[in-house]
């Protein structure tokens, strides 16, 4: 018995939803990825083996000291929706025999799309709930581009420009080097009070002062996923008495992100990267071609076959109907 061809409009049918398939990966799937994600749960290090600091229990200064700054994030689930993600940030900056000697905490709301700070949800810095919290809240977004985005500093409270300054190679991977300077300027007035003697005043019994901070951020970004994977810092604080004269400086550190971190970020942004090759072009490409070809293969299906393939055709149903 001769199998009945397949007609030619459930060819196209086939070669239709590859096509539109090949669309939908292309772009709401793709798209989709692209959207900062609202779990989070990740920790990374920053150490130097040369750091400054006051130390405020003893009142002395110390140099040559192993700093390790651990930052860790956390999504918060069950804040936000599908268009905001809500994280919060917790920095510890401790000795290198594990005595803490800063932190900060903060909590902000984001656009998933843009990496854009969003006021609400509850976000805070430090104990403050009122400081307005602005441009990128904790990274840039995926699709990073060669150019300058406001982002928000922590310790300065407020947003600085993050500019764009070459492109690099970390470990092998392609990334954009980003980095802003700013400050010195005061993060908190009358932060305490100290003996004169400590801040260089023998002639003082006590001493009010404010707390000055300077920061210089790089980072290195691979621009495909936005992911950051690898961080340097340097900090510089220092209190100052009412006059504005700097009397002691209480911590200077460069921090370095440790390798160990930068190879498990650079390893996360690689993998990244494949994903969006996957669903951008191999994916889209493939069932473009199959739905192409599909597409030709029905019209050919269309087609009025020849007078003698029809006679053919129907000779052969009839032998098959008497027999």
């Amino acid at each position: 018995m001769t199998p009945r061809p397949v007609p030619w409009t459930a060819v196209l049918a086939a070669g239709a939803f590859f096509l539109t398939l090949a669309a939908l990966m292309r772009f709401p799937v793709q798209e989709s990825v692209l959207l900062l994600p609202r779990e989070q749960d990740r920790t990374y290090r920053l150490a130097t083996a040369d750091g400054a600091y006051f130390d405020p229990g003893t009142l002395v200064s110390r140099t040559g000291a192993t700093l390790v700054a651990k930052v860790t994030l956390r999504g918060d689930t069950t804040a936000g929706d599908e268009r905001t993600g809500v994280w919060t940030e917790f920095t510890s900056i401790e000795t290198g025999q594990g005595r803490r000697i800063g932190y900060h905490e903060r909590r902000s709301a984001f656009d998933r799309r843009t990496a854009a700070a969003v006021d609400c949800c509850g976000g805070y810095v430090d104990s403050d709930a009122e400081t307005r919290q602005s441009g990128l809240a904790f990274r840039l977004p995926p699709g990073a581009e060669p150019r300058s985005y406001p982002m928000y500093d922590t310790v300065l409270r407020r947003a600085v420009t993050l500019r764009f300054e070459r492109e690099e190679d970390v470990r092998g991977l392609r990334t954009h080097r980003y980095g802003y300077t700013a400050g010195p300027v005061e993060v908190e007035a009358r932060s305490g009070e100290y003996p004169g003697r400590a801040m260089g005043l023998p002639d003082r019994r006590v001493v009010g002062v404010s707390r000055y901070a300077e920061v210089t951020r790089t980072l290195w970004v691979e621009p495909e996923s936005g992911l950051t994977v690898k961080v340097e810092e340097r900090h510089r604080q220092a209190l100052r008495t009412i006059d504005g004269v700097e009397r002691k400086l209480i911590l200077q550190a460069r921090l370095t992100m440790v390798p160990e971190d930068v190879a498990a970020q650079v390893e996360e942004a690689r993998a990244f990267a494949r994903r969006i090759l996957l669903l951008r072009e191999v994916m889209p490409g493939g069932l473009l071609v199959l739905g192409a070809a599909l597409g030709l293969l029905a019209l050919r299906l269309r087609r009025p076959r020849p007078p003698a393939a029809r006679e053919a055709g129907e000779t052969s149903r009839t032998e098959t109907e008497t027999g």
